[in-house]
């Protein structure tokens, strides 16, 4: 049965990788496998991985640890996507129409060539005649891709490392106006469904602390639900999002820290795509 299989997610950050693996249950999610590894901070420079060791052999060992049939999720940078909104074709299109409209419109709105990016689109979860339209290049994606198949990992999905804080969101049932920020120790990320465009991301060095990024980037948004990668006092005016409130059923020991697993748990709980 497809519920027997494991969904795993997989955060790669410089710093340190987090991994957690779910398994459904009859009445709900049960937390099966977590994982949290320290890395080098420069492991990933602009997006991309430029030490490959000590990761592959790592995430090599670590495949070991995972049953064989995974359905693995894994998260992509957000400076190496761009996304912008597109309105719903007024009728329904079929391929190869879909995939016309989809290319005409990114040459319009991004300044590559629409053949070297990999584009990807879905409908917007609060405005039914809207999508969001992504793209990142095809030679990103391929580096990403060829880096974690050497490592014997072939992943179901790579997904916005924001898009993984909505399904997180959705899974703990949160407020719709809410916006996720999660602090990793080079920069932000952050997801909103009342935001344009919905999700973010900035420099450490841009905003040092959760009130300057609100002044710069999240004027007049809210409430706030606040996870971090490590340790910390909850800023001002912010809620504590705990990944693993999602799961019904968990076995000790649990992490010291959730907070860390804040992406890693929404990539698991990714709903598959149709």
């Amino acid at each position: 049965m497809a519920f027997q299989t494991w969904q795993v997610g997989l955060d790669i950050q410089n710093g340190q990788l987090c991994a957690l693996g779910i398994q459904y249950r009859r009445n709900g999610w049960q937390l099966r496998h977590w994982w949290q590894h320290a890395l080098p901070h420069d492991t990933l420079t602009n997006g991309l991985v430029q030490r490959p060791t000590p990761l592959i052999p790592l995430l090599q060992q670590w495949r070991k640890r995972l049953p064989r049939q995974i359905s693995l999720r894994v998260g992509f940078p957000a400076r190496l996507a761009l996304q912008h909104a597109l309105p719903l074709p007024q009728t329904s299109l079929r391929e190869p129409e879909r995939s016309r409209y989809i290319t005409a419109a990114a040459k319009r709105f991004f300044p590559i060539e629409p053949e070297k990016l990999a584009l990807d689109y879905r409908q917007s979860a609060t405005d039914g005649e809207q999508l969001w339209l992504t793209a990142a290049r095809q030679d990103a994606v391929h580096v990403w891709l060829s880096g974690l198949n050497a490592a014997g990992l072939h992943p179901q999905v790579l997904e916005l490392a924001p898009a993984a804080l909505f399904a997180l969101a959705q899974s703990l049932q949160l407020n719709r106006e809410a916006v996720l920020v999660h602090r990793l120790p080079d920069h932000w990320l952050w997801f909103g469904t009342g935001l344009q465009p919905q999700w973010g991301w900035c420099p450490a060095h841009d905003a040092t602390h959760l009130t300057m990024l609100r002044e710069k980037y999240l004027a007049d948004a809210g409430p706030f639900y606040y996870s971090s990668a490590f340790p910390e006092a909850l800023p001002d005016d912010a809620l504590w999002l705990d990944p693993l409130a999602a799961f019904a059923f968990k076995a000790l020991p649990l992490p010291a820290y959730s907070g860390a697993f804040a992406l890693a748990a929404g990539l698991a709980l990714r709903p598959e795509d149709a």
